[in-house]
């Protein structure tokens, strides 16, 4: 029922699933190869929305479709709903809860701190954002599990909050099991053929893209092959998810040092080909890569952690 205030316009609901759209999207463009699951919480009791998903657009349609708020919520329930859901997630994957919270209080109809040491044990690592104050119970739910826990201040605030979940969270090498995991990279079909697509019963004409293994055909990558169960990907989804598991080393900042040595040093930015000596012959601040030892600006180091994820002077060595 919180989630109907309208101390956000025109609704906390609609400014809710208005954000939790461009999450999406943005989340599925970083993490490709990452699925998400939707659960509503009214009335008292965690509901299902959508399974455990590939595509960012069949979980928007189903969210849009189910604005309602009635009811008190119930993070016990959902929790208890979320753990039994991802306790069938392998070992190399993340189990991740992030919860849109409204109420300021929790309707529970057992001992919550029992549900949380559960979440705990199997790895979940939940996070809250709220809508209203903060509640003790989220911030412990967040601290045990080692999820963040922050409170928005108005729409913008928010879908910032909301959008710094999209990166992946660094894993726990000690979690973390090297598995060989079965994959298919199909080819995208002729224009003219109709064949049967195997995700939505129906046949169609043209595109789509055929499973290696069992020849089925499907809409849309990345997804698991509806008949043999072969997880289905395209070699950019593999590239852009890489980048993540092995980040760009942090640059060291190059300490002011003396005259006679700076003259040794680079003059120019190795990336933007900017100067890093300002008018005066003093030093600007510049920054130096550990493994090429490439000095590049505060611009461009910004820029290669942010967007490009990877070293210039690393993959100019290869």
């Amino acid at each position: 029922q919180a989630a109907s205030g309208t101390d956000y316009r025109p609704s906390r609901m609609a400014v809710v699933a208005k954000n939790v759209e461009a999450f999406l999207r943005e989340f599925f463009d970083q993490n490709p190869l990452s699925h998400v699951g939707l659960v509503t919480i009214k009335d008292g009791v965690a509901q299902r929305l959508t399974d455990l998903g590939g595509s960012p657009d069949s979980q928007i349609k189903a969210l849009m479709g189910k604005l309602e708020c009635s009811g008190d919520a119930s993070l016990q329930n959902a929790l208890d709903l979320v753990h039994d859901y991802l306790t069938q997630v392998p070992s190399y994957g993340h189990r991740e809860v992030l919860i849109l919270y409204s109420a300021l209080n929790t309707c529970d109809p057992g001992d919550i701190m029992e549900t949380i040491q559960n979440c705990k044990k199997a790895k979940m690592r939940c996070s809250v954002v709220g809508l209203s104050a903060e509640i003790y119970i989220c911030k412990h739910l967040c601290e045990e599990t080692g999820g963040s826990y922050t409170v928005s201040l108005d729409e913008s605030h928010f879908k910032e909050l909301l959008l710094e979940h999209a990166p992946p969270p660094p894993a726990i090498a000690e979690f973390a099991v090297a598995n060989l995991i079965k994959m298919g990279f199909p080819q995208r079909g002729a224009e003219g053929v109709i064949s049967i697509c195997s995700c939505h019963k129906e046949a169609k004409v043209g595109g789509g893209y055929t499973c290696p293994r069992c020849k089925a055909r499907v809409c849309e990558l990345p997804t698991e092959c509806k008949i043999c169960g072969l997880t289905l990907v395209s070699s950019p989804h593999l590239a852009r998810s890489y980048h993540h598991l092995f980040p760009v080393t942090p640059f060291d900042e190059v300490s002011s040092i003396a005259s006679k040595s700076q003259q040794k040093l680079p003059q120019t930015c190795f990336s933007c080909q900017q100067s890093l000596v300002i008018p005066g012959n003093k030093s600007s601040l510049r920054l130096s890569c550990p493994k090429c030892h490439q000095h590049f600006c505060l611009d461009c180091d910004i820029y290669i952690h942010d967007s490009l994820h990877n070293c210039p002077g690393c993959e100019s060595q290869r």
